[in-house]
């Protein structure tokens, strides 16, 4: 009896020991980002929290993201970035009713609030100079160095009968005339290239992600997120009225696994409405299957002010990536 009390002892320690094994078979935690690499994450990683917080009590959702954001914008002690950040999460939810920007007609079209220019990507546009065309005059223009003179000797007197010698000052040079069809697209178009004046209003997340060792060679990658309020075309099959598409790239990795082991999760709450929801973002074979891998979803938002945070995990063809939450607002017509 004694030997089978044993046995059977050993067997369930065993048994408990190719348990525990399988459970540590999940990707084990990432190691702590250093604060000298990304500055405002601390403010991130307090307020990202907030918002799946926020998302279970909507009708709250202000009020606990003001308290989280205030602790960081009060904070001297707290890094630039972080307080930065937490302005801007601030700023975002204080009740004031959206103007949109001119032109744009509520409900039919994504728009900015006025102010933003849709011509970039995300962002105001910090006030600047005119540009000025550069115009060459005939006294600028590049030339072959004056030919020697002769030795100066006094001048022949002049011939009446002559006419006067014309002056190269007072010349006209038709090669000044700046030339339309030659000027360069880049000079007269605005806005940065390849954004055409019917691309949709993309709205980047306010901080980017980032993983630790998600590279082959150890490497850490950062991720840019960026939302899409519909209606839009991209990302397919576009996101319609009512609706915010979200699109995470990490950049510099190769293309995604064909199964993502473990989910990324963007959680929103709308903050005019007070709906909140959660969707997880997917692989699509007909964007970057080559790489970077990038990651997309079109959830059902409704029309407001939309505060929203991305977190969880990535599988490329090469590592299982931690990705370090990140916060983004939304403004869906």
């Amino acid at each position: 009896m004694l030997t089978t009390a044993l046995a059977v002892s050993s067997s369930t320690a065993l048994l408990a020991v190719g348990v525990t094994g399988v459970a540590h078979a999940d990707p084990a935690a990432p190691l702590p980002i250093d604060g000298l690499q990304a500055p405002g994450l601390p403010a991130v990683q307090s307020i990202g929290p907030v918002i799946q917080q926020a998302a279970a009590d909507p009708a709250n959702a202000a009020s606990m993201l003001m308290a989280a954001a205030a602790v960081f914008a009060g904070d001297a002690a707290a890094p630039a970035p972080s307080r930065d950040v937490a302005t801007a999460v601030n700023q975002f939810v204080q009740p004031v009713a959206h103007v949109p920007a001119t032109g744009a007609v509520p409900g039919t079209e994504a728009h900015l609030p006025a102010g933003v220019n849709p011509q970039y990507a995300v962002g105001p546009v910090p006030d600047a100079a005119p540009e000025v065309a550069h115009v060459v005059t005939p006294q600028a223009l590049p030339g072959p160095p004056p030919a020697p003179g002769p030795d100066p000797v006094a001048p022949p007197a002049a011939d009446p009968a002559a006419p006067p010698a014309p002056d190269p000052a007072a010349t006209p040079v038709a090669a000044t005339t700046p030339d339309p069809a030659a000027t360069p697209a880049a000079a007269t178009t605005p806005g940065p290239p390849g954004f055409g004046p019917n691309a949709p209003v993309t709205q980047d997340f306010l901080y980017p992600s980032i993983s630790n060792g998600c590279l082959a060679d150890g490497g850490n990658v950062l991720a840019t997120a960026i939302s899409v309020a519909g209606p839009a075309t991209i990302p397919l099959p576009g996101p319609g009225p009512g609706q915010t598409a979200y699109v995470f790239t990490a950049v510099g990795t190769p293309g995604p696994a064909a199964e993502q082991k473990l989910p990324l999760n963007a959680t929103w709450v709308n903050l005019t409405t007070g709906k909140s929801g959660s969707v997880t973002l997917k692989p699509r074979p007909d964007m970057n299957p080559n790489g970077p891998t990038t990651l997309t979803a079109i959830a059902d938002t409704g029309s407001g002010s939309i505060m929203s945070t991305v977190f969880g995990q990535v599988t490329t063809t090469e590592k299982q990536c931690q990705f370090m939450p990140t916060i983004g607002s939304t403004v869906v017509p």
